[in-house]
């Protein structure tokens, strides 16, 4: 499969998106499609993944169904799912198989797809550099590879930790989940970088790119300033207390106008995770604009 990313929406740069501005639409209609035969293949397949790297867990996630700009107005229209159901779909040996049989029966290759909504972001710090991690060989996705910092907005964080199937929507208020996504990429950058989070501005979202190697996992991306040198994120980052130290290895700054230059023929650019290059995309095509 392609390890690269394409753009799904991006924002102009004429537009700050905040969590003002971003709405949602949390509702059963937005779940993926169950598969009578290939569903059956998903408990088996995770029974696998935790045989091989047991440090992974499952987890329930916002599946992204579509993402629209409409004025000064993100929408993000989301069901639910689970880390499990990703990697029995999306990372499935039979993800293309899914994708097809999804275009045949709803004209959508993402209809089957579990589609977890990830977040990523770049963050720029004081001298204008951008922080980059080298993912762990523990991580199910991308190891060895270096990422932006990023993760998922967590539906635990609202309704506590349940089974997927004993969510209520009705307890998923638009406030809440918009307060969530917003709220998960600074805890990530604060958890995976070791930064206080006094030192991190308002998030904003510069759009939605999908991992072609994860069969169009999507991603929404951000971009936050920092109010430190990269010297001083270096400090903070070695010493190793932050609560998932244990996903990156080492940390490495990459100056602005060299992001913004980066292509696929840049010596760079084969390094970089999948969300890495969708985020990096969006923040170019973000200041080309």
């Amino acid at each position: 499969m392609e390890s690269e990313s394409v753009i799904l929406l991006g924002v102009p740069c004429t537009h700050l998106i905040t969590d003002l501005n971003t709405c949602v639409d949390v509702n059963q209609k937005h779940n993926r499609c169950k598969h009578t035969i290939y569903d059956q293949q998903i408990d088996v397949n995770w029974d696998k993944r935790i045989a091989d790297n047991p440090k992974i867990f499952n987890g329930t996630k916002f599946r992204l169904s579509s993402a629209s700009f409409s004025g000064d107005t993100l929408t993000l229209n989301l069901g639910l799912t689970c880390y499990k159901d990703f990697l029995g779909t999306n990372w499935s040996e039979n993800s293309k198989s899914l994708a097809q049989e999804g275009v045949r029966d709803f004209n959508d290759s993402q209809a089957y797809m579990a589609d977890p909504l990830g977040v990523g972001t770049i963050v720029l710090t004081t001298d204008d550099k951008v922080i980059f991690l080298k993912r762990s060989e523990h991580c199910a996705e991308a190891p060895g590879l270096w990422d932006v910092p990023g993760g998922h907005p967590e539906p635990q964080e609202i309704v506590g930790k349940i089974p997927l199937d004993e969510i209520q929507f009705s307890d998923l208020s638009e406030e809440n989940v918009v307060r969530e996504i917003y709220d998960s990429i600074l805890k990530e950058v604060v958890d995976e970088v070791n930064v206080p989070m006094t030192s991190l501005s308002q998030p904003n979202i510069i759009g939605v790119a999908q991992n072609l190697s994860a069969a169009k996992r999507p991603s929404a991306e951000f971009i936050i300033s920092c109010s430190l040198t990269s010297s001083e994120v270096r400090d903070l980052y070695t010493k190793g207390t932050q609560e998932d130290a244990y996903e990156s290895t080492s940390i490495q700054f990459v100056a602005k106008e060299t992001v913004l230059n980066l292509t696929r023929d840049h010596e760079v650019w084969d390094t970089l995770a999948p969300s890495a290059k969708g985020c990096v995309m969006l923040y170019k095509l973000f200041n080309d604009r």
